[in-house]
């Protein structure tokens, strides 16, 4: 990890704040091979200031820096991303992780040449928040499973990503 940790850190002596993922959350993001869990949630703001969120699989970490995920473009989440950048996205992943993410999301291609209904989003990381409370463990992350006819649609996706 290349940013120094924030100096708001808990007595205990772990990191509250960061800059940018630490290792261990860069590699459960990174997913390779088209993995879609664990899950995350996006959060953003709607028009009228209402806040909304959403569970993301597509979600993964491209660098410490920048998050990249994939939305239909007639989705909440993708208007709310396209018309105001601001967003939170939230990890949990056994056995002791928990973090918020606030960053600046773009709408980097409109349209997927694999499917046009969906559109690719870059989130540049601006802060990385510890949620993970003291003395508990997490047991599950939040994981989805593809219906067998989503998984051909997901690889041939993935593989457009990969090319990104």
């Amino acid at each position: 990890m290349s940013g120094k940790e924030d100096s708001s850190s808990d007595k205990g002596g772990r990191w509250r704040r960061l800059p940018e993922l630490p290792e261990e959350i860069f590699d459960i993001w990174q997913k390779p091979d088209g993995e879609l869990n664990p899950s995350s949630v996006v959060a953003t703001v709607d028009a009228d200031g209402k806040p909304r969120v959403a569970p993301f699989g597509s979600l993964r970490a491209v660098t410490p820096r920048l998050l990249r995920l994939i939305s239909l473009r007639h989705h909440d989440t993708y208007a709310n991303l396209a018309r105001d950048g601001r967003v939170m996205v939230s990890l949990l992943s056994p056995p002791n992780l928990a973090v918020g993410v606030s960053g600046r999301a773009r709408v980097v291609r409109e349209k997927m040449s694999t499917d046009e209904r969906f559109a690719v989003i870059d989130i540049d990381v601006d802060e990385v928040k510890n949620d993970m409370p003291f003395r508990i463990d997490i047991e599950s992350a939040i994981n989805i499973s593809p219906q067998s006819e989503f998984s051909t649609w997901w690889s041939t996706v993935w593989k457009e990503l990969e090319k990104m």
